[in-house]
């Protein structure tokens, strides 16, 4: 297997708040050439919040109080900013359901009817820092009826831009790795007892 494929093979099974709606084609057409709003002012606190203002070896240059005191700032302005958007998230109409991710799509239950073939954008918060809100578009690939209401949907992202894939990337290595060393602590533990 390539190995450019292999990140695709990466599931991972979360608790996220997010929100599903069906799309026409002419909204899918609109909405999947340009890149949505939330993902632009994601990708841009990005990089206000990844920037390190000291990287550049100006600290040097700080006395010791001036740049404690700045690096203080820096942290605070980025607790209130990932504080912000979560109530902004809390405020949406986003509710915490249940995923499973990979860096293709996901699949989730809803109560609203789709069908394979379906366009369909779901906005999602990944709980990173700053939390990282994201409106996806994609394609429905698969449905299976759960009950009399719900449904149980696989959708297949299709990015618009690199930022959109890199966070989903990036979210879900980082929820595999941590799932990987609480299965090796547990089975610590075990052999342990």
């Amino acid at each position: 297997m390539p190995e450019q494929n292999r990140r695709q093979d990466f599931r991972i099974d979360d608790i996220l708040p997010m929100q599903d709606i069906l799309l026409t084609n002419e909204e899918y057409e609109t909405q999947s050439e340009q890149i949505g709003i939330r993902s632009r002012q994601n990708s841009m606190l990005q990089e206000m919040v990844g920037r390190d203002i000291f990287s550049s070896g100006m600290k040097e240059n700080l006395s010791h109080d001036i740049a404690t005191a700045m690096e203080t700032l820096d942290a605070k302005l980025n607790y209130l900013i990932g504080v912000n958007m979560l109530n902004d998230a809390n405020r949406s109409e986003l509710k915490e359901r249940p995923v499973n991710l990979s860096v293709t799509g996901t699949s989730f239950y809803t109560k609203k009817s789709y069908q394979k073939g379906d366009f369909i954008k779901t906005t999602m918060m990944l709980p990173s820092f700053p939390p990282t809100i994201l409106e996806l578009v994609g394609t429905v690939t698969w449905v299976k009826k759960q009950d009399h209401d719900t449904l149980h949907i696989g959708v297949r992202f299709n990015y618009r831009c690199d930022e959109e894939e890199n966070s989903i990337a990036k979210y879900v290595f980082r929820r595999h790795r941590e799932s990987i060393r609480l299965r090796a602590k547990q089975e610590q533990q075990r052999s342990d007892t």
